[in-house]
């Protein structure tokens, strides 16, 4: 992730130009505290997303270049995710329990959970790309399924990095935006199976393949849903309304796997 979205430092305010603060019953320095917690959350979010992004990138790569090394690393590499994603759901039940956050603060944690459980969903559907390099090798991807895949892996990557740029800087725009990018993703998936269709199968070992590819394609149009998900959230966070982008994104069971 870029500095940018890392926030700005905190500078000592001119004491001599501001008023006094009362304190009643430590509600201040509560406040201060809790508002410095929810920075640290988001902070926390936007590491998952990049740790996510990286493993994105990873199990394309391994599926490519039919790696078996990489595609175990990026399966390794989901571990860190999940434990990351375990602590910021437990911060969220805390804040939300001790705090007891009104308005936009209970609607940031509310969105950090569900934008903490999208990026989680798009990290485990990357260990299952990284997982079909295993059952597919040692057989080359053909090389129009190779330049498809090429295509959905870079495009996976980059709604996903922009989902938490707009997540990192609470802007609601990128919600139609994403939804627009991801026709490219669909358009994919479907040039992905009709080449799959198109093909003649030669013999069982062949529609075994056909099917690991086409199973990785959805793959990556769920990734691009996450992301269009996340910016959704994101809308909620920053004005307490849900965006109508008109995009079917019906949960599917196995994601993990």
């Amino acid at each position: 992730m870029g500095a940018r979205h890392l926030p700005a430092t905190r500078c000592s305010p001119d004491r001599t130009t501001m008023a006094p603060v009362v304190m009643t019953n430590g509600e201040p320095d509560m406040r201060r505290t809790f508002h410095e917690q929810l920075g640290d959350l988001k902070l926390d979010v936007i590491r998952l997303g990049g740790m996510t992004v990286e493993l994105i990138s990873g199990a394309t790569l391994a599926l490519l270049d039919s790696d078996l090394t990489i595609a175990q690393q990026t399966i390794h590499n989901d571990e860190p995710i999940d434990e990351l994603t375990h602590r910021i759901e437990d911060s969220c039940f805390s804040l939300l329990a001790r705090q007891q956050p009104m308005a936009s603060d209970l609607r940031t944690i509310l969105a950090t959970l569900r934008v903490a459980h999208e990026i989680e969903r798009s990290a485990d559907l990357s260990v299952n790309i990284a997982k079909a390099t295993r059952r597919l090798y040692p057989t080359p991807l053909d090389p129009k399924v190779r330049g498809i895949i090429d295509q959905m892996g870079r495009q996976a990557a980059n709604q996903t990095r922009l989902a938490l740029d707009a997540y990192a800087d609470v802007d609601p725009t990128w919600a139609q935006a994403l939804s627009d990018m991801d026709d490219a993703m669909d358009e994919l998936t479907k040039s992905l199976f009709r080449y799959i269709l198109s093909l003649a199968p030669a013999d069982e070992a062949t529609v075994q393949q056909a099917v690991q590819i086409a199973l990785v394609g959805r793959h990556f149009e769920r990734i691009a849903d996450h992301a269009v998900t996340i910016a959704e959230r994101v809308v909620f966070m920053a004005t307490g309304e849900f965006p109508n982008t008109d995009v079917d994104r019906p949960e599917v069971a196995g994601e993990t796997g």
